[in-house]
C-alpha cells in the first residue's frame, strides 16, 4: 500500500519517532507468565481460554507488551487481535504498520506473515484469538526475523479501521439495551462477529451498570465470560458466587443454570462467548433482592 493509497482511504500517516503516545500506568488485566525470551523487549502471556471439546472455542490469550516490545515476523493459523488497553502496533507484509487502540478488532489470515507490540511511549494490553491447531502447507515463504530498533523507530503508521469509539468507561462500542430478563438496562455491542479469521464464535460485550443483574437462565451450548471492566458477579445454581475482575473468566457448562451481572457497589462489563452457531436460551426468575445485596464486595 503506497502513500497514495493510503491518503485514497482517509488514513493518518505517521512516523512512530513524532506520534504522541500516552497511558502507561498499571496493568488492567493480570499479565500472566513472562515469555520475554521469544520478543523484543519484556512481554507476557495469560491463557484465558484453552481449546476443549465441550466449548470448542479457539485459543484465546491476553498478551501484555512493555512499551516498546514487539515480537518478530511470524506466521500462524487465522488470528483475531482485540485491543484491551493501551496503545499498540499490527503490521501486516507488505502494509504499513496500524495503531491499535482499546475496542479495536482486526484480523489476520492464516500464514500471512505479521507482528505485532505496543507503541514505543505505552504499554499494550490485546487478546487474540486464534487457530491454535493451523499446520503451515509445504513451501509457504514467510517472512522471519526481528524488527530491529532503527526500523521500529522509523515506522510509517496509520490508524486501524474502527467501526466505533467506546464511550468512555467501556473497552468496546455497544448500544443501551432493554431487556425483561435484566433488572434495568444493560449496554451491548458485538465485538467479534462470524464469520472471522480464526473460526471462532461471536463475542458479544455486555456493560451492566452498578446493581444490574440478569435472571437465572441456561444455555444449551453452554457459555464463556470473559471480564472487562468494573467488578462483577456470576453465580451456578446451588454454587458460590463468584466474584469477577478484569482478566477473570466463568464457564458456564451446557444445559446448567447461571446469573450475572455488576456487583451491587459496581459497573462491571464482560465479553461473553456463545460456543455453537446457534445460541439457545432459557430464562428463569431474578435471584432474591435480599441475597443479591448480600454480596457486597470488599
Amino acid at each position: 500500500m503506497n502513500k497514495k493509497m493510503i491518503a485514497a482511504l482517509g488514513l493518518c500517516l505517521c512516523s512512530i519517532a513524532s506520534f504522541a503516545f500516552a497511558d502507561t500506568g498499571n496493568w488492567k488485566y493480570p499479565p500472566g507468565k513472562d515469555v520475554s525470551s521469544r520478543f523484543a523487549g519484556t512481554v507476557y502471556r495469560n491463557d484465558l481460554i484453552d481449546l476443549d471439546p465441550t466449548y470448542n472455542v479457539p485459543q484465546t490469550n491476553c498478551i501484555s507488551f512493555e512499551p516498546g516490545s514487539r515480537s518478530a515476523w511470524h506466521v500462524h493459523g487465522g488470528m483475531v487481535v482485540v485491543g484491551l488497553d493501551g496503545v499498540g502496533l499490527l503490521q501486516i507484509d507488505g502494509q504499513p504498520a496500524m495503531i491499535i487502540r482499546k475496542g479495536d478488532v482486526l484480523q489476520i489470515p492464516a500464514g500471512v506473515s505479521h507482528w505485532h507490540g505496543a507503541a514505543k511511549d505505552s504499554r499494550f494490553q490485546q487478546l487474540v484469538i486464534y487457530d491454535k491447531n493451523w499446520k503451515a502447507p509445504a513451501g509457504l515463504k514467510a517472512r522471519t526475523g526481528m524488527i530491529s530498533d532503527e526500523e521500529y523507530a522509523n515506522l510509517e503508521l496509520v490508524e486501524a479501521p474502527r467501526k466505533a469509539v467506546p464511550a468512555k468507561g467501556f473497552t468496546f462500542a455497544a448500544e443501551k439495551f432493554n431487556s425483561p430478563n435484566f433488572n434495568k438496562p444493560v449496554y451491548l455491542g458485538r465485538t467479534l462477529t462470524t464469520p472471522n479469521a480464526a473460526g471462532a464464535p461471536a463475542y458479544s460485550y455486555v456493560f451492566f451498570p452498578k446493581g444490574v443483574y440478569n435472571k437465572w437462565h441456561m444455555h444449551g451450548e453452554g457459555q464463556i465470560l470473559i471480564a472487562t471492566d468494573g467488578i462483577g458477579l456470576h453465580q451456578m445454581r446451588n454454587g458460590e458466587i463468584q466474584v469477577m475482575r478484569p482478566g477473570d473468566v466463568a464457564y458456564c457448562p451446557p444445559g446448567e443454570t447461571h446469573w450475572h451481572g455488576a456487583a451491587p457497589d459496581s459497573s462491571f462489563a464482560h465479553l461473553a462467548v456463545s460456543p455453537a452457531g446457534k445460541h439457545t436460551v432459557e430464562w428463569y426468575d431474578f435471584l432474591d433482592k435480599k441475597e443479591y445485596k448480600k454480596a457486597a464486595v470488599k
